[in-house]
């Protein structure tokens, strides 16, 4: 497991004693919470109160009225068959529509959220793109009800911005590397369900406006958003929902009031718009059957009126921000455009059980910014002529699962199921239409079954199998002139993969349970980075060995302990691969893609406790290590460098939630420092540490909810956790990270 520092683990014990020693309970701001004993990692709250339109409690007797309200177990959704939380041998998070709308007061898209609420997810950085943002070191899949996110050709770390987060009514966090959902889980699922309306029959409508700004005030860094939704459930048989929301970002700025530098290669969210617009609508013909359908469409686009004046890490000077830029020809602005279509079927009582089935379809385009050695053609004269890059994406699929309900006199659930996708990728350049990446085509099919068993009440097992036959198709293609123009022959290679899990948990008391599990989880190896880069005559696609997909073992053992006042959760874990996708950075910003063997292990520790029925304290705590076999002689020898890892990181909060209506809620996040050695690491690329503490302050009214939060509330001046730890240490992407931000928001829902 290796070893802990001696402040990292003297800081954890005394965080755990100060747990046991302090009277614990789940602090229950809402609904969600009566059943916090039972939950084995609990749902992230907020501390904002509901609306009197959320429930039908009068506001002066509502708190005594929700102590007594008794709730049904927490149930996930992500696992392809919702089960009870206590039933999951895995660590899980769950995030509620309050948690979401309060971490978006501070900081609007989902990274940060999940950053600020999951133990092991690795910093946003808060960029067009998700270079860095790890998840127990390894890619976290991204899902929107169900439907993948993820480029499984190639990873343009894109996938967490396709959805605005308004829309969300839950996100569902499975920590660790599996393939329940398919390709790409290697570090976990983030599933996203979207919102639907309200149960009773009466309108769901919630209207949302805010403005943010840095502590100066400067015209140039002020951010407006504008969100709305409505929908209704029309008697039992119809029911439908939507919105649509608009997003402008003006400037970040640093501790120090200087403008935070644009990320010229791989774009930006500062200086952009974005619009996204929602639809789900569903027919129910009984109480059995349901029909649904759910479009959503995002984009967002920079406005080009900014450009980056590129520092210097010799002196210390800062990459910034100033009208124009450097750019000397017109191109492209930066651009995410992703539209997300998914058909839902499901029969709850189908020859005594369950069918859900599901057809997708994703259609995905990213610009990038470019503009630097990677991306240019020769003109006819020979000269160099620079361009910038996009990446085009189609992909549709189905996906089934039948579940039994239960096996005669066995507390036995079996459950077969079917899964297939296409995914069409290429990369083209956009000033010249040259391509990049050769268009490519995967298939995957898919057959599993899974079963789950209780024993006496209190043992939950769990095994399954999943058989993955997976091809590629790919033409005949040349590279670029920055890998000297080769000529690389197309081919079909095939990959097959057996996909085993399994896992136990025990009830050890009625406060007390443990469990361990087994999983493996599959991928691709960014193909699209692969083939762009091999410069080497006389390649072709079916014998290519860096084209074999990445398999991940994981392993781990937890703890959860509930008393009638807080709760504390501890899981170790281990994921191994023989032949994982390290990215390996260059000197002007771009990656490639190294295949070697990676052992990744951590500890994850979550905990609250109730001080009074009004205020709640909490930590997570995430201590992770990794390591390559650089040499390929079987050991390893070689510590991951920080694109690939997160660093150790502890996240402290206390909310507050008053019968008045005020809430409230602080939270620190501390960075550990630390260093990377190895021979295949820069000496300079090291992280020095970083601690952040942003507020929320949030009063109910007849008129809806007014909030006030503060980013960065001391105005501490940092450079950021990826500009620090970035190998090739260039000067363009050495950035500062926001300094003090204030977002006032309205919310009303009716």
């Amino acid at each position: 497991m290796g070893i802990l520092t001696n402040r990292s683990l003297a800081f954890m014990i005394v965080c755990m004693i100060c747990l046991h020693m302090t009277t614990p309970s789940m602090a229950e701001t809402g609904r969600e919470q009566a059943e916090a004993s039972q939950q084995k990692t609990q749902p992230q709250k907020s501390s904002e109160m509901p609306t009197k339109s959320n429930t039908s409690v009068d506001a002066s007797t509502e708190h005594a009225a929700v102590q007594k309200i008794k709730l049904k177990p927490v149930t996930v959704s992500a696992t392809r068959v919702e089960k009870p939380i206590t039933a999951i041998p895995n660590t899980v998070t769950i995030l509620e529509r309050e948690a979401i709308t309060q971490q978006t007061t501070i900081r609007d898209d989902v990274q940060s959220i999940l950053e600020n609420t999951v133990p092991g997810f690795g910093p946003s950085l808060r960029r067009l793109n998700g270079q860095a943002e790890s998840f127990r070191g390894r890619n976290p899949l991204y899902l929107i009800d169900g439907v993948p996110q993820f480029n499984a050709l190639r990873n343009a770390s894109r996938d967490g911005k396709t959805i605005d987060p308004f829309f969300l009514e839950r996100i569902e966090v499975i920590h660790g590397s599996n393939s329940i959902q398919g390709v790409g889980a290697t570090g976990g699922v983030v599933s996203m369900v979207t919102r639907s309306p309200r149960t009773d029959g009466t309108w769901t409508n919630l209207l949302r406006a805010g403005v943010t700004s840095h502590d100066s005030f400067n015209q140039d860094g002020f951010t407006y958003k504008v969100a709305g939704l409505t929908g209704k459930k029309f008697e039992r048989f119809f029911d439908v929902i939507g919105g649509a929301t608009f997003h402008h970002r003006g400037l970040f700025f640093d501790g120090n009031g200087d403008r935070v530098g644009l990320y010229q290669s791989q774009g930006d969210t500062m200086d952009s718009k974005s619009w996204d617009v929602f639809f789900k609508a569903g027919f129910e013909p009984d109480d059995h059957q349901r029909l649904q359908v759910m479009v959503n469409h995002f984009n967002l686009e920079s406005d080009g009126d900014f450009g980056p004046v590129i520092g210097d890490r010799s002196t210390g000077r800062l990459t910034t921000t100033e009208k124009g830029g450097l750019f000397t020809r017109e191109l492209d602005p930066p651009e995410n455009d992703v539209t997300t279509l998914s058909v839902d079927y499901t029969h709850r009582a189908l020859f005594n059980g369950k069918l859900t089935s599901q057809f997708f379809y994703q259609d995905f385009a990213a610009v990038f910014a470019g503009g630097f050695n990677t991306f240019y053609t020769l003109t006819p004269g020979g000269a160099a002529e620079f361009d910038q890059s996009t990446l085009k994406s189609k992909k549709y699929g189905a996906k089934f699962i039948y579940s039994w309900n239960g096996l005669e006199d066995w507390d036995m659930t079996p459950s077969l199921g079917f899964d297939f996708t296409r995914d069409n990728t290429s990369q083209v350049l956009v000033q010249t239409g040259r391509g990049f990446m050769p268009e490519t085509i995967f298939d995957s099919y898919a057959p599993f079954a899974q079963f789950d068993y209780t024993i006496l009440d209190r043992i939950h097992l769990t095994a399954g199998i999943r058989y993955i036959f997976a091809e590629l198709t790919v033409d005949d293609f040349t590279t670029l002139p920055v890998t000297n123009n080769t000529f690389v022959s197309g081919g079909n290679p095939t990959f097959e993969e057996v996909l085993p899990n399994g896992g136990i948990t025990f009830d050890v008391t009625p406060w007390m349970s443990v469990y361990g599990s087994y999983a493996e989880g599959f991928t691709m190896p960014d193909v699209g980075r692969v083939l762009r880069g091999i410069d080497t005559p006389g390649q072709d696609v079916d014998s290519f060995l860096n084209l074999d997909p990445v398999v991940t073992e994981n392993i781990e053992f937890g703890v959860n302990l509930n008393f009638s006042r807080g709760q504390l959760h501890v899981a170790y874990y281990r994921s191994d691969s023989g032949l994982a996708a390290r990215l390996q950075a260059n000197p002007d910003d771009s990656f490639t893609v190294e295949r070697e063997k990676t052992r990744i292990y951590g500890l994850d520790v979550t905990g609250s406790v109730d001080v009074t029925d009004e205020i709640v304290v909490g930590l997570n705590y995430s201590w992770i290590q990794g390591e390559i076999d650089s040499d390929d002689n079987g050991s390893f020898d070689t510590e991951l460098d920080g694109i690939n890892i997160s660093p150790n990181r502890l996240n402290l909060f206390s909310t507050i939630s008053l019968d008045n209506g005020t809430s409230g809620r602080v939270q620190l996040s501390h960075l550990f420092k630390r260093s990377f050695g190895g021979p295949a690491n820069n000496s300079n690329a090291n992280f020095n540490g970083i601690t952040l503490v942003d507020l929320l302050i949030a009063q109910q009214t007849d008129y809806g909810q007014f909030s006030l939060g503060i980013e960065n509330l001391l105005d501490n001046q940092y450079v950021t956790y990826f500009s620090q730890v970035n190998p090739s240490q260039n000067n363009q992407s050495f950035f500062a990270g926001s300094g003090r931000s204030l977002s006032v928001f309205w919310q009303h829902e009716f």
